[in-house]
């Protein structure tokens, strides 16, 4: 778990920004009355409404105009902007221009002690306003990706290009217009020598793609040939066809009267068919690339299944946990079978139930068969409905709807598992069998809150994993011999630190204690045994211990991709194994393909294993992902950095700071400036980072880092030993791989700290630190 405050994942919101166009010419009392009248538009639209009824959207003032943060889908801003543009055309003296982004979030208190919301999702939802035009309602390729899968929305779609923002952020501008809503004049900001506005195509890149100038190039060449051939044929055609006629008569029986094409047709077919075969081939490369395997050339296992997320039919929509959590509980019985390959449910989360794209998700995920689904719960009553198919050849292979009582839900989900388990020829052992059926509580109310507590332990923010240990303490006052709500609560201690919501010395403890308890109830919980293995490696620095015990939780659970991923990164990376760290890193990314964290660690194992070119491509690819992923950002500045690229290393380093309020690149980011010379600008840094300290948990690490770039190496040393004292693993545990780090190698005081951490009898590397 060396890495999990990296993987921090902001709350994710859906915002429409918009503004007055030439607000600040108006009168005062005028802008009082446009803003009051704008208000009124955007209270009365039916998107807006609902959202508000549901408690999903926060309105945020701007001056001139207003942010909308919806929690739901990325329809409703979409919605709520064609509804304000239709009512916007009765009133031609109020020029709004809108723009539309889906990003993280973060809640904060401001200065008035009031919650208020921030984020990056909010600011460049605000830069692709300010692309356009009165009229005008744009949006983020991102957003417009997710709406294209929708039949209905790609008609409204028109791609307008790249757009540079502030620090170098480049976002795809799409403009949303149809015949009676929107702007369709390109915006004035993008130039008038852009030429026309594309339809929008989900696998657009910067400006044409290659195929795409290729195909325009040839046409034009074409046009050429032909009329040139035109001329040619006027001019030497009797010559040419006696010649043709010649060679045609010493080699092959007479033609008939129909058999002889000109040269121009012989030509232009030789040169179409050429083309043809070239760009059929570019644009079979191209899908391949698009939907191959996380693992490039390895072959897909016959034995493969990914749980995509169910659809909730329930009338409450409140009851989305319930519908998430029988998902879930599917997948983790069947992950616990070790013939089986399952992949994560990070990774399935990014796709709806039924796609229409069923092979190319299947492929992306790596995976032969996928289990699609639905759950409606009505008070003590649950339908369940699945099926099974193999997705590359569309085959059902199986079908079951389930109407039970609440309380006979584990016995559907162990029924559901165990028919797959069978349907995929897969092997089980005794104990895989007796996992698969186990009913973890016979109180239904203390399954539905940890359902409801595991709700809010996967989004991953502070204030939601306090909320999950909530529930979960709520359901093992339910049911105090609940093995599966400790180890959930173990988890949601563990991390709680990685995401500033606590000390190390206030959470692991719980932790440990949390996992103990869920292990007296049931010796087989790989979940509480990853913790402890965790623990033992970040807050006992006993790299022996953790590693026997990552051993055994994925001997228990050989489909847990995050088992994989803490090993490589609490064990294997800061133990010095790299050759081991990168097998079990790729091992960890076959079974969560899209997880941007791991992701972005198989970049850090290559850059460990001295690939740097091959760490660079990760970080790219990682990047590629997702623009705002801000772990990957660093770290890919961090590989520039070691290329000796400086300037473009501290560019990242800025990137990654505007993305997160993480102070963990913002240090990075300080040590930077220091090592080039901008002491002031690292300085300005080091004491934010101090301030922090006073306000929330901010690691010492951070404050190590900045003081190292600024040539203060007795104070980083202080800083670092400080880290120690906090227990703070999720940064020291790599001290002795470190490259942050490794300037203080041979420093007395640092090879010290490092033996208490990693001891140079367990570091497997060429020499301990140096």
């Amino acid at each position: 778990m060396a890495d999990e405050h990296k993987a921090k994942r902001l709350e994710i919101a859906h915002v429409l920004f918009m503004d007055i166009v030439g607000y600040s010419k108006l009168l005062t009392d005028e802008q009082s009355e446009a803003l009051q009248e704008l208000n009124q538009i955007v209270r009365s639209t039916e998107a807006a409404r609902d959202a508000d009824a549901a408690g999903g959207l926060t309105i945020l003032p701007t001056g001139d105009g207003m942010a909308l943060v919806f929690a739901g889908s990325v329809e409703e801003p979409v919605e709520c902007a064609l509804e304000i543009s239709q009512a916007l055309r009765a009133e031609p003296s109020l020029p709004v221009r809108m723009g539309i982004h889906s990003g993280p979030i973060h809640h904060l208190t401001d200065a008035n002690g009031r919650e208020n919301i921030a984020g990056v999702g909010i600011n460049i939802a605000q830069r692709v306003m300010d692309c356009g035009d009165a009229g005008h309602i744009l949006v983020s390729k991102r957003v417009a990706d997710d709406l294209a899968q929708q039949r209905r929305w790609q008609p409204y779609l028109h791609e307008l290009g790249d757009v540079e923002m502030k620090h170098g952020v480049v976002v795809s501008l799409v403009n949303l217009y149809a015949e009676t809503i929107g702007n369709p004049t390109p915006p004035s900001r993008l130039g008038k020598t852009r030429g026309g506005v594309r339809a929008f195509s989900k696998g657009a890149r910067k400006g044409l793609s290659p195929v795409a100038r290729a195909i325009f190039l040839i046409v034009g060449l074409l046009i050429a040939l032909t009329f040139m051939l035109a001329i040619v044929s006027v001019i030497f055609a009797p010559a040419i066809m006696r010649t043709l006629d010649q060679r045609r008569s010493a080699t092959l029986p007479q033609p008939t009267a129909t058999a002889v094409p000109s040269l121009a047709d012989t030509i232009k077919s030789a040169v179409a068919k050429q083309i043809t075969d070239e760009l059929q081939g570019e644009l079979s490369r191209k899908k391949n690339a698009a939907v191959q395997p996380a693992s490039a050339g390895a072959a897909i296992p016959e034995k493969s299944i990914a749980v995509l997320p169910f659809d909730n039919l329930s009338r409450d929509p409140d009851n989305a946990y319930f519908c998430e959590g029988v998902q879930d509980e599917i997948l983790t019985r069947l992950a616990k079978v070790s013939d089986l390959k399952v992949v994560s449910r990070t990774s399935t989360q990014h796709f709806k139930s039924s796609p229409d794209n069923l092979p190319q998700i299947a492929k992306q995920l790596g995976v032969v068969h996928v289990l699609e689904g639905s759950v409606q719960k009505s008070n003590d009553q649950v339908r369940v409905n699945v099926q099974l198919i193999n997705a590359l050849t569309d085959a059902h292979l199986w079908a079951e709807t389930f109407d039970r009582k609440l309380t006979d839900i584990f016995a559907v989900e162990s029924e559901i598992a165990k028919t797959i388990a069978d349907t995929l020829q897969a092997k089980l052992t005794g104990s895989e069998k007796t996992s698969i059926t186990k009913i973890p509580t016979a109180d239904p109310e203390a399954y539905e809150l940890y359902l409801k507590g595991k709700y809010f332990w996967n989004k991953r923010t502070a204030a939601d994993l306090r909320k999950s240990i909530d529930y979960f303490n709520q359901a093992i006052a339910k049911d105090p011999k609940y093995a599966l709500a400790y180890a959930g609560l173990a988890q949601a201690w563990m991390v709680l630190p990685a995401y500033n919501g606590g000390a190390p010395t206030d959470c692991t403890p719980r932790a440990q204690a949390a996992a103990q308890k869920a292990l007296s109830l049931d010796q087989d919980s790989s979940d509480a045994i990853a913790v402890l293995a965790s623990a033992n490696a970040e807050y006992d620095f006993d790299v022996a211990a953790a590693r026997s015990q990552y051993e055994r939780a994925i001997r228990l659970n050989p489909n847990d991709a995050t088992a994989h991923h803490w090993f490589a990164t609490d064990v294997l990376a800061t133990s010095g194994q790299h050759a081991q760290e990168l097998a079990e890193m790729k091992r960890a990314l076959e079974l969560d393909p899209l997880s941007l964290t791991i992701n972005t660690n198989l970049g850090n194992a290559y850059l460990h294993n001295g690939r740097l070119d091959d760490a660079i491509a990760q970080f790219r690819k990682t990047i590629d992902i997702d623009p705002n992923y801000y772990f990957a950002q660093w770290s890919y500045g961090l590989a520039l950095e070691l290329q000796g690229k400086n300037p473009q290393a501290i560019a990242q380093y800025e990137r990654a700071s505007e993305l997160t309020d993480d102070p963990i690149p913002l240090a990075v980011l300080g040590r930077a400036y220091g090592l080039a010379g901008r002491k002031s600008d690292a300085e300005k840094i080091f004491a934010r980072l101090r301030q922090s300290r006073a306000q929330r948990y901010t690691p010492a690490y951070t404050l190590a880092l900045v003081a190292l770039g600024l040539g203060e190496r007795p104070e980083a040393l202080n800083w670092l030993e400080e880290s120690y004292r906090e227990h703070d693993g999720n940064n020291i545990t790599a001290i002795r791989i470190d490259p942050l780090l490794a300037s203080l190698h041979g420093d007395p005081r640092f090879e010290v700290l490092a033996e208490k951490i990693v001891p140079a009898s367990e570091f497997k590397g060429a020499t301990a630190s140096k």
